[in-house]
């Protein structure tokens, strides 16, 4: 409950107020389409600074359950957001009802498609008899042919439907992964997350460096 009323309501009105701050602040001129398309990014939040201190405090797992799913949810709501303004801002007009109609296609249907494969998924799984390597393997191929339905044949959202397959996971197909094939399966996800928010990171800095360097030598040409 505190993670969907976070994720939900909370992402919405963070949109809007950072819209609001860009539009009155900045002087860029922007119209109100670019600024919430640019506060509908910014309000995605990462926690991994976070969770990494409350787990050197010796926080309870329940608050870092909590805040990461929070951002996991955040950050799904967020780029629904982001895919609505952006399509604003490259000229498509949208009423009341085509916002509705839109949401509800990519969120509620990414849902729908990832809690599908879940299912599917966790039906196969019952043919293999605790073997880490098949099972890791399938999750994998499930977690890409799920991204991929959504995003290039149903028009839902990708993202929200590998964190809707994720979660379905975690909550209900425990029993399906036994014994090494859980621990196998955790730690080998939990590796990939580690490395992936790694290279994040580090391509943000790059493209950050590249940005403000190309930033520098076009004023450099302009002032000679």
């Amino acid at each position: 409950g505190q993670m969907v009323l976070l994720a939900g309501p909370g992402v919405l009105i963070s949109t809007f107020c950072l819209a609001t701050l860009v539009k009155l602040t900045l002087p860029y001129d922007w119209d109100w389409k670019t600024s919430l398309l640019l506060g509908g990014l910014l309000s995605a939040t990462d926690p991994v600074a976070v969770v990494a201190l409350l787990k050197e405090l010796g926080a309870s797992k329940k608050i870092s359950t909590v805040i990461e799913g929070e951002s996991l949810m955040n950050d799904g709501t967020a780029i629904v957001v982001f895919q609505l303004f952006l399509k604003m801002v490259l000229g498509h007009s949208f009423g009341w009802g085509s916002i509705i109609i839109f949401l509800v296609r990519v969120a509620l249907g990414a849902v729908g498609i990832g809690m599908a494969f879940g299912i599917v998924s966790v039906l196969w799984l019952r043919f293999i008899l605790n073997d880490p390597v098949i099972e890791i393997t399938l999750t994998i191929a499930v977690s890409y042919f799920a991204y991929y339905t959504a995003q290039e044949w149903a028009e839902a959202s990708g993202v929200l439907t590998v964190m809707t397959l994720g979660m379905f996971y975690a909550a209900l197909a425990r029993t399906a992964f036994k014994g090494d094939s859980q621990r196998s399966l955790h730690h080998f996800w939990e590796m990939v997350a580690y490395i992936a928010n790694t290279l994040i990171f580090i391509l943000s800095g790059v493209a950050i460096a590249e940005g403000i360097l190309d930033s520098d030598r076009i004023a450099y040409q302009g002032s000679s």
